[in-house]
């Protein structure tokens, strides 16, 4: 036991020896019994390459899925406006109909527009001066940023040509006119001579067709 006294402390204070091979008592005894790792400085804040890997993984997950619905979104607008389109074409063909008595005689794309901007008149004949309009282009995609462009024509939204065919069904009698106009879809491909413009079948699209598949058809 050190005396105090009014003296500085001594520095040389006996104290109780421990003994290097007495067990340590006391509840820390455990833990420094045990190493303590010890962790590089900014270890907590870095990746291992597993787990880089797996969130790279998951953003890939995450906007391949965001990009599908983006892409689900946009061609079911396209379709509805392919389909709207389809209706404002055949509607003009009616009324090309009840202006002329009769339904345009025309297989080409560029003829068909033409046709319809009052240009070209029955049996297809060069109209001077031109007729009666029956659209309005500015809606429309066009080949040529100018309406009045020679080989204009009227673009699916898929950038293809609109199709139409004009048709006698001769299953009812001496024959029934009648038409439709069609895009050739997603794929732009549509079989040939296809809806067939005379006989049983005329203005029947062959549905079996693989280049028919996602077709859409003004009277379907």
């Amino acid at each position: 036991m050190c005396l105090v006294s009014s003296r500085p402390i001594a520095r040389d204070c006996a104290r109780a020896p421990v003994s290097l091979g007495a067990p340590v008592r006391g509840a820390g005894a455990a833990s420094l019994a045990r190493p303590i790792p010890v962790r590089p400085a900014g270890a907590a804040a870095a990746f291992t390459l597993v787990e880089l890997l797996t969130v790279l993984a998951l953003l890939a997950i995450l906007s391949g899925s965001a990009f599908g619905l983006v892409r689900g979104v946009e061609d079911r607008a396209a379709i509805a406006r392919a389909k709207s389109e389809l209706a404002v074409l055949a509607q003009a063909v009616e009324s090309w109909r009840s202006q002329y008595a009769d339904l345009p005689v025309i297989t080409d794309p560029a003829d068909f527009y033409q046709a319809l901007t009052g240009v070209r008149g029955p049996q297809n004949r060069l109209l001077d001066p031109p007729g009666r309009t029956f659209i309005e282009a500015a809606p429309f995609a066009l080949r040529f940023s100018d309406p009045s462009a020679p080989g204009n024509v009227l673009l699916d939204p898929w950038g293809q040509p609109y199709h139409y065919v004009s048709f006698t069904r001769t299953s009812d009698g001496p024959g029934t006119p009648g038409f439709v106009v069609f895009s050739s879809g997603p794929d732009g491909r549509a079989k040939p001579d296809d809806p067939p413009a005379a006989g049983p079948g005329a203005g029947e699209p062959d549905l079996t067709a693989p280049d028919n598949a996602d077709n859409l058809y003004s009277n379907r």
